[in-house]
């Protein structure tokens, strides 16, 4: 691996100092652990998709976290949020700023499978907040779930996201306007 260049660590300093505040301010507000996304935390989703059977969501999204965890570990101005409530991984996220920065995608997100969820029915609210908060910080104006699967398009509008549309006029995605702060 090639080391990284002085602007792009200046970057990532950057952007983890305004990922520590989202988390902070998470915390503070919805009582849930929130923290960055680890190796761990990927390989620990990358299991959920062998549980099965009663007390389990059928569907899941079908993403390798580990992979994922890969390439947004080189992005210094990912948005990536982990949840965790009684020491039990509940969710993770992960997106990105447009190139200039007046949006914020989320990429993928995903909840466990197991029901009760050890966060209850907040885990979108919670990285919906999450995401608002950052683009906040980072002066976008918009953030945009990109792809949503189709069945989950109220659940998302449950949250303050808009119908489905298209993300640059290709991906389909739903979108909403940050609110002021």
């Amino acid at each position: 691996m090639y080391p990284r260049r002085h602007d792009h660590n200046i970057k990532e300093q950057k952007y983890n100092a305004i990922r520590e505040i989202v988390f902070e301010e998470i915390r503070n507000d919805f009582g849930v652990n929130a923290k960055g996304v680890t190796l761990r935390d990927c390989q620990f989703a990358n299991n959920w998709e062998n549980l099965q059977g009663k007390g389990y969501r059928k569907d899941r999204g079908g993403w390798d976290w580990v992979e994922l965890f890969k390439s947004y570990q080189n992005k210094p101005n990912r948005f990536e949020i982990a949840l965790t409530s009684a020491g039990t991984l509940g969710a993770l996220a992960y997106g990105q700023t447009s190139r200039a920065g007046s949006k914020v995608r989320l990429d993928f997100i995903e909840s466990t499978p197991v029901r009760p969820s050890p966060l209850g029915m907040r885990s979108l609210p919670v990285i919906s907040a999450a995401a608002t908060l950052f683009a906040d910080i980072v002066g976008a104006d918009e953030i945009w779930v990109i792809e949503p699967f189709a069945h989950l398009e109220e659940t998302y509008q449950s949250v303050g996201f808009g119908p489905r549309t298209y993300y640059h006029q290709k991906v389909p995605g739903q979108m909403k306007k940050r609110r002021l702060l």
